[in-house]
């Protein structure tokens, strides 16, 4: 009963989590609009020390527990950070058209002024952006952990964990790159972040059985 109360919570946490996570996109946006620091996201570090107090607190979660379920609460933020981050790019085409609307209804010396808290708008929302795509790093599976959830063979082991040092590699240069530009283009970004997981998930149906690959996509 009491591991049923414990996966129930657990499970309770995280949802919640994840849907605070994508209002607090939004409240963040807002403040950010309006100058305010007081709306800004706490970084995913933050997130995990929290939910990891609240349910050691509620649960009483003895030392063991606590880290093993501190690795679930931390892949699951990292997996969260993921999803927001891939519609990170069409929020910030609706906040563009949202400015250009503004700018329709003042005058010259406004127009200048909203412009200025356009670009400063801009620059702190990629950096959020960028922020997510880093965190979500963490969530990108390894061989390791696949190895008893897939049934990995020695063969396939090695290959899989080629693989997915490969897809890691290859998603940190992409963002390395458009990280250090002045003017990112966050579409450009999701499509090769997008051509690398499908190239990922190629390579890995070449080595993984029918049965493998469907536990695979069920685990992303």
């Amino acid at each position: 009963m009491d591991k049923i109360k414990l996966i129930v919570t657990l499970a309770l946490v995280l949802l919640v989590g994840i849907f605070a996570g994508s209002l607090g996109t939004r409240i963040y946006l807002n403040h950010q609009l309006d100058g305010s620091r007081a709306g800004r996201s706490h970084s995913a570090d933050d997130r995990v020390k929290n939910i990891m107090k609240k349910i050691t607190v509620d649960l009483n979660l003895d030392t063991g527990q606590q880290a093993e379920i501190r690795k679930i609460v931390t892949m699951t933020e990292a997996k969260a950070a993921g999803v927001r981050a891939s519609y990170e790019p069409r929020l910030e085409k609706v906040y563009d058209r949202n400015f250009e609307l503004i700018k329709e209804k003042l005058n010259d010396e406004q127009k200048t002024r909203l412009q200025a808290r356009q670009e400063r708008f801009s620059r702190r929302f990629i950096s959020y952006y960028f922020r997510l795509l880093n965190t979500a790093q963490n969530g990108l599976p390894d061989a390791a952990t696949l190895k008893d959830r897939l049934n990995l063979d020695p063969a396939q082991l090695s290959q899989v964990a080629a693989i997915l040092k490969d897809q890691k590699n290859k998603r940190a240069l992409i963002i390395g790159k458009y990280e250090k530009m002045d003017h990112t283009d966050l579409v450009a970004v999701n499509s090769e972040l997008a051509d690398v997981e499908k190239a990922t998930m190629e390579r890995l149906s070449d080595v993984l059985t029918e049965k493998q690959m469907a536990r695979y996509r069920d685990e992303q």
